[in-house]
């Protein structure tokens, strides 16, 4: 059985859905896997200035920390209700996200919740590799070896692999997060849901399918 959790480090709506997610993969770790795939959401000719698209993540701001609880930090606030200059590109911390989970591959769920803060609390620049210092401390990994890893082009191909695996899935849109069992894909949440919806959602599917976690 394995629990994989489809999400894009600039998704506003997984930023509030982390801790929720976290909180349910606290629940079950012990006895399944989870597995966290970056999307790509913001590739192409997506990419561009956060203030092209300022005015929608605005009006979804009040209604996403009433939802989820997740509040965005001063420094975001500021440059979204400012120029708006940061450039949205989901490749780069995408990239950054795939060389986490190689060295800590249990603690993906973790670790995606973890890089969102770096941009929607802390105000980072996901394409300033600086950025992703104080998470490398945090986890005690070696930031040079991160570095050398960010600028290869293997982790770009493998970055873009990511993409590639998670349009398997065929969803619309993130966060989502779905339930394997051997060949069975059952959906267990799209868009956000709090953990006890997520929980009961869960059990429901355990019952009815007669699975056991």
């Amino acid at each position: 059985m394995e629990i994989i959790y489809l999400f894009d480090p600039l998704c506003g709506w997984c930023y509030g859905f982390g801790s929720h997610m976290l909180s349910f993969a606290a629940k079950h770790t012990d006895k399944i896997k989870f597995t966290v795939i970056s999307g790509g959401m913001v590739t192409g000719e997506r990419i561009g200035p956060l203030a092209q698209i300022a005015s929608y993540i605005k009006d979804s701001v009040p209604r996403l920390e009433q939802l989820t609880g997740e509040r965005f930090g001063a420094d975001f606030l500021k440059d979204l209700n400012g120029e708006g200059k940061t450039i949205m590109d989901s490749t780069p911390p995408s990239k950054a996200f795939v060389i986490l989970k190689e060295h800590f591959p249990n603690d993906q769920v973790k670790l995606a919740h973890a890089l969102q803060n770096l941009f929607y609390k802390d105000g980072r620049d996901f394409n300033k590799i600086e950025s992703y210092r104080s998470l490398c401390e945090q986890l005690g990994m070696s930031f040079t070896d991160f570095e050398v890893k960010f600028n290869s082009v293997a982790y770009q191909l493998a970055t873009q692999e990511e993409f590639t695996e998670a349009s398997k899935y065929g969803v619309s849109g993130y966060p989502t997060v779905i339930l394997r069992h051997e060949e069975q894909y059952i959906m267990l949440a799209h868009g956000f849901t709090s953990t006890e919806t997520l929980e009961n959602t869960f059990q429901s599917i355990l019952i009815k399918e007669k699975l056991e976690a």
